[in-house]
């Protein structure tokens, strides 16, 4: 009876139990299914080391791309005053040979002069005894006229000398400029090398430069003028400014040589609500501050054209390029470089540069003097 009882439960029982096959089946899908995610897991941990790295690597080389600009742009300044210098010193070669050419034909006046009273000697003249008074007015003449032709010919002697040492100063400043030219040639390829580093840890996947061509063609055609584009890309409720953010300093935007100031007229009387720069073909454009660019690319009129958003409502507007090097939506430091100017340019290129501050122009000479200071 005991037994009979059991039974059914028993084979319940083992009628549950899957067979062996069935138990190494499910225990080897543990084992993928773990295996899988330890694959995932070790994927996620590369990633994220490799993410970590390229950010590093990312922030190590902006910090080494605003040092090589700023050696880049001190090179710069230094071709540029050699550039002055041979200008100076061509200028001062042109007068110097136009003195010359007028002392030489001032000393072909008196040496004509002097032949021609020597042509009867003073001194016979003399020991005749029908001397005339226009023979004595000749000797006299001759006679003045000698220390006047010898002064003549040292100052010739004295401009050919200085003139000598300033064909020498010429020669040895064109060697100099040309040394100079090739150094920042050999900087200038270094700087592009880093720059397309920096852009290649920036890459985009095709998507996101779909959707940001998008951006800027949308911006482009809806702004009917900088201030609308300027309204379009300026926050509705900027942040308040503070106290060290309205104070801080400001790069030069270029290693040049300021052009037109804030608020001076042009020549048709229009004010400038910014600065004009002149600066040397191929100069680098630098961020004059730490920002995110908001708009990269050619606008109504004003070329290539690039906006940064600052701290505190804060914008730069910069017009003038030849290259940008920067993307929409970017981040760069101060004195990250942001493009170049035009190379192939018969006069400097200029480069404007408008500071704003909840889309109002302000001065920006004060911040720039002060980061100079430092």
């Amino acid at each position: 009876m005991i037994l009979r009882r059991f039974l059914p439960v028993f084979f319940i029982m083992c009628a549950s139990v899957p067979p062996h096959h069935a138990w190494a089946s499910t225990k080897d899908n543990l084992n993928k299914v773990e295996s899988e995610l330890d694959q995932q897991k070790q994927q996620a941990a590369a990633l994220d080391e490799k993410a970590r790295e390229t950010s590093e690597g990312l922030r190590d080389l902006r910090q080494r791309l605003i040092a090589a600009t700023a050696a880049f742009q001190a090179k710069e300044a230094e071709q540029e005053g050699l550039e002055d210098k041979l200008d100076e010193l061509t200028q001062d070669i042109d007068a110097k040979n136009k003195a010359l050419k007028d002392e030489r034909h001032k000393l072909n006046i008196l040496t004509d002069a002097l032949i021609e009273l020597s042509r009867q000697p003073p001194e016979s003249e003399f020991l005749q005894s029908n001397l005339t008074s226009d023979h004595i007015h000749r000797a006299i003449l001759l006679r003045a006229l000698v220390p006047r032709l010898s002064a003549e010919t040292e100052t010739i002697a004295r401009d050919l000398t200085s003139l000598g040492e300033l064909q020498t100063q010429l020669a040895e400043q064109k060697h100099l400029a040309i040394v100079t030219q090739e150094n920042l040639q050999g900087q200038q390829h270094d700087l592009d090398q880093l720059i397309r580093t920096r852009q290649g840890l920036l890459q985009r996947t095709e998507a996101q430069k779909e959707a940001i061509a998008r951006q800027l063609v949308s911006l482009s055609s809806e702004a009917k003028d900088l201030r609308q584009l300027l309204d379009r890309v300026t926050p509705k409720h900027a942040p308040r400014a503070q106290e060290h953010v309205l104070r801080s300093a400001l790069k030069p935007p270029v290693a040049g040589t300021l052009l037109h100031g804030f608020g001076t007229r042009d020549a048709d009387g229009v004010v400038s609500q910014g600065l004009t720069y002149t600066a040397l073909p191929g100069s680098p454009v630098v961020a004059p501050q730490a920002g995110r660019v908001v708009f990269a690319g050619p606008f109504r009129g004003y070329g290539q054209i690039l906006i940064l958003q600052h701290a505190g409502g804060y914008h730069s507007f910069l017009a003038g390029f030849g290259r940008i090097d920067a993307d929409m939506g970017q981040e760069v430091g101060a004195g990250e470089p942001l493009g170049v100017l035009p190379v192939k340019s018969a006069a400097k290129p200029e480069l404007y540069f408008e500071w704003r501050h909840n889309n109002e122009p302000i001065d920006p000479t004060e911040g720039i003097a002060l980061s100079k200071s430092r």
